[in-house]
């Protein structure tokens, strides 16, 4: 089983336990080391999914809400049309990651969750004090965007797709 269906597994079995589950169980269960499920915890939480240690195990966060990583490319100019369209249609998007030649994975927190937000956001990098992550990968980015459910990100990523923002998913995002 390689990293990527191994973490897909992992939050499944976090999701259908109704306690939590010890490193040293998920890993009996998916037959690798317990630094290894430690490992894959990390990466699971840093692309968005609400997992929390206690002392006696790995919870898996029962919200609601649902969220879904995007990538997106366009220009500076198009960053405004991209966050009204995640907004108008319900969601939150909630940052924006880039894969740097150099610097790797970098994030950063956004959650804008309405026009204004996205104003806000839009006039401090027009003001000239800042600049898009994203325009140090020549408009490339992903977004980890949150909704109340499937359907609504459905339509989010529909009507991305239509404007041409939306790209399919690198491997390297879900390692």
């Amino acid at each position: 089983m390689d990293g990527q269906a191994r973490r897909l597994k992992l939050v499944e079995l976090l999701e259908k336990s109704d306690k939590p589950l010890s490193g040293t169980a998920l890993a009996k269960e998916l037959m690798v080391s317990r630094q290894v499920v430690v490992t894959d915890i990390a990466l699971i939480r840093a692309n968005g999914i609400d997992i929390t240690s206690t002392n006696r195990g790995y919870v898996i966060s029962q919200s609601k809400v649902c969220k879904r990583i995007i990538k997106s490319c366009h220009t500076d100019d198009e960053i405004l049309d991209e966050l009204f369209t995640i907004v108008d249609n319900g969601g939150v998007a909630e940052n924006v990651i880039i894969n740097h030649r150099y610097y790797n994975r970098l994030e950063a927190p956004l959650g804008v969750s309405s026009r204004r937000e996205a104003k806000e956001f839009m006039d401090a990098i027009k003001s000239g004090k800042s600049k898009s992550l994203s325009s140090a990968t020549s408009g490339y980015h992903y977004h980890i965007i949150s909704a109340d459910d499937e359907k609504t990100l459905d339509i989010i990523e529909e009507e991305l797709k239509e404007k041409g923002y939306w790209l399919p998913l690198d491997d390297w995002i879900l390692q």
